[in-house]
C-alpha cells in the first residue's frame, strides 16, 4: 500500500491538491480538481477540447448555452472523496462531493451548496487505440422541500479510435439543471472529431458540437452550433498550439455568432 499527497499552484493560489492512499488496483482520495472524471473527453483535439475553448462566451454560467458542451454538473472540481478501481483496461470511478460551494480557490469551508455524485469508466476496454468515457453524475437540488425542485442529471458516452496518423471518435452528453420544473435548463450535445498527425512535429484538428436546448420545457428555435479547426507544431522544447472556433447562435439564441482564437505555448524541460 502506498500514499501519495501533491499540489499544484496557479495564480499564488492552491490549485489542484490530492491525497491518495491505495495500491495499485484500488485507491481511495481526498482531493480537488483532480482524478479521473466526466469532463474528459474521449473526443481526439489538439490542446484544448472544443467545450473549454468557446465555453466563456454568453457570460459561461455552468447551465447556460455554449459551457453545456464542456462537463455542467462537474464533481471532481470541487472538494470531494473518490474510490478508483484500475480494471477492463481503465479506471471506475465512484466520486462524492459535499458541496460544490466548497472548492479549491473559492471558499474551501462553504458547505451551502448541493451535494453531488460522480460514476465514471475511462480506459481502452483492453483494445489498443480505443478510447471510452461513459459515466454519469447528479446533483441534489438545493431546496428539496419545494415539490417542483428538479434534481441535476448529467450523461455522457464517448468513444474514438485511433488508427496510424488518424484519429476519430464521437461523444453523446445529456443534461438536465437543478432548479425548479419551471425554469430547468436541458442540454443534449453531441460532438465529433478527427486529428491528423502529419508529421512527428505537426498535428490538424477538427471538431463539431449541436447543442439542442431547452428552457422550462419549451425548446429554443435555434440549435448552437461549433466549428473548431486545430494546428499543433512541435519545435522541440516548445510546443505551439492554435484553436479556432465559429459558433452560430451562441446560447441557442437568434443573431449572436462568434468567433473565438486561443493560441497556447507549452515549454518542456
Amino acid at each position: 500500500m502506498t500514499a501519495k499527497y501533491g499540489f499544484k499552484i496557479e495564480g499564488g493560489n492552491s490549485d489542484t491538491r490530492y491525497l491518495t492512499v491505495g495500491t495499485d488496483t484500488v485507491s481511495f482520495s481526498v482531493a480537488d480538481d483532480n482524478g479521473n472524471n466526466l469532463s474528459s473527453s474521449a473526443l481526439p483535439h489538439i490542446g484544448d477540447q472544443i467545450g473549454t475553448v468557446v465555453s466563456n462566451l454568453g457570460g459561461g454560467s455552468s447551465n447556460s448555452g455554449t459551457a453545456i458542451i464542456n462537463a455542467p454538473i462537474n464533481p471532481h472540481n470541487f472538494h470531494h472523496a473518490s474510490l478508483d478501481i484500475n480494471a477492463m483496461g481503465g479506471t471506475v470511478t465512484a466520486r462524492y462531493t459535499p458541496s460544490n460551494s466548497a472548492r479549491r480557490n473559492v471558499n474551501d469551508s462553504d458547505d451551502s451548496g448541493s451535494s453531488m455524485q460522480e460514476y465514471l469508466y475511462s480506459g481502452s476496454l483492453g483494445v489498443d487505440g480505443l478510447k471510452v468515457i461513459v459515466g454519469m453524475a447528479k446533483e441534489e437540488a438545493t431546496n428539496e422541500s419545494v415539490a417542483t425542485t428538479e434534481t441535476g442529471k448529467y450523461k455522457k458516452g464517448g468513444i474514438s479510435y485511433n488508427f496510424g496518423q488518424f484519429a476519430v471518435g464521437v461523444e453523446k452528453m445529456d443534461f438536465e439543471s437543478a432548479a425548479t420544473t419551471a425554469t430547468q435548463d436541458e442540454g443534449d450535445i453531441t460532438k465529433a472529431g478527427i486529428t491528423f498527425a502529419a508529421s512527428d512535429t505537426l498535428s490538424l484538428g477538427l471538431q463539431y458540437a449541436e447543442t439542442e436546448r431547452k428552457s422550462g420545457g419549451t425548446k429554443y428555435a435555434n440549435d448552437e452550433e461549433v466549428i473548431m479547426a486545430s494546428i499543433g507544431y512541435n519545435f522541440g522544447g516548445l510546443g505551439i498550439q492554435i484553436n479556432y472556433a465559429d459558433v452560430e447562435h451562441v446560447n441557442n439564441a437568434a443573431n449572436t455568432d462568434a468567433e473565438v482564437m486561443q493560441i497556447r505555448t507549452i515549454q518542456k524541460f
